[in-house]
């Protein structure tokens, strides 16, 4: 077992349960693929709404008595395809549903993430209009989970 694969596997299949069938506001959960996201743009068989889960840098390590709490951290990012003047109401969609997906529970454990894993930190939201050609209109939620490494 590695925590680390664990966790990043949580997190995918925490965000493939964004479906309107569970509540939220898109199905992009069906739609959740790995790699950077430039390069899954280029996909000539690309279907959107689509979550891309990027590896991002983590925060810096804290160290305790016989343990190691790290931070890997992630870019999720969503795209949807959308011209320039009609994106506003898609991307909204896609940003709430990744938010709400990603929710916190102060001072209790996740419920979808390995044990190890003792939370999730979640930093501000950036959308990204089309433009330069692009047909697409994309938000990024960089995101850090908190790993506990024992000896």
């Amino acid at each position: 077992m590695n925590l680390l694969t664990d966790a990043r596997a949580a997190l995918v299949a925490r965000l493939q349960t964004i479906t309107v069938a569970n509540g939220y506001r898109t199905n992009a959960g069906n739609n959740v693929l790995q790699g950077w996201f430039n390069e899954v743009l280029q996909s000539s068989d690309l279907a959107f709404p689509v979550i891309v889960l990027q590896k991002a840098k983590g925060l810096d390590p804290v160290s305790g008595p016989g343990a190691l709490k790290v931070y890997p951290g992630f870019s999720v990012v969503g795209a949807v395809s959308a011209g320039l003047d009609s994106y506003d109401d898609a991307i909204d969609d896609l940003e709430l549903d990744l938010l709400r997906c990603l929710v916190p529970n102060f001072g209790l454990p996740l419920g979808w993430t390995p044990r190890g894993i003792s939370g999730i930190t979640v930093g501000p939201a950036e959308q990204f209009p089309p433009g330069s050609g692009e047909r697409t209109a994309s938000v990024l939620v960089p995101v850090h989970l908190h790993a506990i490494i024992r000896q």
